[in-house]
């Protein structure tokens, strides 16, 4: 992971000159679960609260019909690694028409879309 690089992305997007970042409560689950079994309980707790009371992200939660999406993806993706939470996430980028992700996982790139930072 290129840690300057993804600081930088990071401050342009704090300038909302690329729209508002928007993440899925199952993307949410992998961080927090991530964040307690590498730090601790205060950390992940402190995280979510963050990431909950931001006025800059956009928490998308996934639904029956996402759900279903994700199922179809996930399903015809026999020759990749892709996990489910991968599946809702390509799902609703493009439920949404969204092309860009930041992202350190090169499944994004195999799904056909644009990783960033750029390393």
């Amino acid at each position: 992971m290129n840690h300057a690089a993804a600081r930088k992305f990071l401050a342009k997007m704090s300038t909302g000159t690329h729209g508002v970042p928007l993440t899925t409560d199952y993307v949410l689950d992998e961080a927090i679960t991530l964040l307690r079994s590498r730090r601790n309980l205060a950390t992940a707790a402190s995280f979510i609260d963050k990431v909950r009371s931001s006025k800059s992200v956009r928490i998308v939660w996934v639904d029956a019909s996402l759900f279903d999406r994700a199922i179809e993806l996930f399903r015809s993706s026999d020759r990749r690694t892709w996990s489910f939470t991968d599946c809702s996430s390509f799902a609703l980028m493009k439920q949404l028409s969204i092309s860009e992700a930041f992202a350190f996982d090169m499944h994004f790139e195999e799904a056909g879309f644009t990783v960033r930072p750029n390393p």
